[in-house]
């Protein structure tokens, strides 16, 4: 009676999770174009219009982020408003940002040159900026890897938060050397910071979660070359299967080795990549220095096809 006690249990936690995993095929193909993404209610309280405001961590002269507020007429550059927490310029610069349905915005230190930025010991952080409060502060911090000589000083170059499953993507080249290649795909639950998956041996810039083959999966542009790889993941967003390559930007456009800064996917399902030359610098890309690259789904042949970008 005991065993058939605990092969009960079993089975039915395995069929609770089995269930919850399950999506509608409706649901698949509207992941990565559907987007639930809102703006924190502490623009509005600033007095900027969040219509026309966003958070950037590019802007010229800013170190950290800025929010900015763009003028009604793109031409009317006078009209122009920015505006600085002083938390968001404590920590340094900072690369990749995402934001969620709740409207909280998610960062990571990204050095624009060897002498600035936050010390190399803290840049494989994430950090949160409360959509009530406007605060920026420490969401998590993720596994500490040897910074002895070789090491590039780099972390966290790509961040993305899924709509669907309620995880954060934090791709980090954190212990990698020219030799070796030790980065980490980490899913963090926005949450509480807690990390619930790694993909490990992987150096990537660009993540991104899309459905547009009929399967929910995790896209990465490779750090080290110039393809794009994807894998499955659950309702829940844990890493399931195998990685594959899905496409490439190797000989395509003016420089012919970009890699991928950025994928998203637009309203007819059709995968745009944002290319960079990149090659382990500690230099934030200029967002007016990417190339853009689509390509399209062909369901018959299972495979992407180059649209834009030959």
């Amino acid at each position: 009676m005991r065993f058939n006690s605990i092969v009960l249990f079993i089975l039915t936690i395995s069929t609770f999770f089995s269930c919850e995993e399950k999506m509608t095929k409706e649901e698949v193909l509207k992941i990565g174009i559907t987007s639930c993404r809102s703006s924190g209610s502490f623009i509005k309280t600033l007095g900027f219009d969040p219509t026309r405001s966003e958070l950037s961590t590019t802007e010229p002269a800013f170190t950290g982020v800025v929010l900015i507020e763009h003028p009604r007429n793109m031409a009317d550059s006078a009209s122009k408003k920015t505006y600085q927490d002083r938390s968001w310029a404590l920590h340094g610069f900072m690369g990749s940002i995402t934001s969620d349905s709740d409207g909280n915005t998610y960062t990571a230190p990204l050095p624009k040159t060897n002498k600035h930025g936050s010390p190399w010991s803290e840049m494989n952080k994430i950090y949160k900026i409360d959509s009530e409060t406007g605060e920026m502060a420490v969401l998590t911090e993720l596994a500490k890897e040897d910074s002895s000589s070789g090491v590039y000083p780099l972390a966290v170059l790509g961040i993305y938060y899924d709509c669907n499953g309620k995880k954060i993507y934090a791709s980090s080249v954190a212990g990698s050397t020219k030799e070796k290649e030790k980065g980490v795909i980490y899913v963090v639950d926005p949450e509480n910071g807690d990390v619930v998956d790694k993909l490990k041996g992987h150096d990537a810039i660009a993540v991104f979660v899309g459905g547009v083959t009929g399967e929910k999966r995790l896209y990465f542009g490779s750090a080290r070359s110039s393809d794009i790889y994807s894998i499955e993941l659950t309702k829940s967003g844990k890493f399931k299967g195998d990685v594959r390559k899905e496409c490439s930007l190797e000989n395509l456009g003016s420089r012919g080795d970009d890699k991928a800064n950025r994928i998203r996917f637009d309203e007819n399902g059709n995968m745009m990549v944002f290319g960079v030359k990149f090659n382990y610098n500690p230099v934030t890309p200029n967002e007016k220095a990417e190339t853009l690259y689509q390509f399209a789904y062909n369901g018959d042949k299972k495979k992407w096809i180059t649209i834009q970008g030959r």
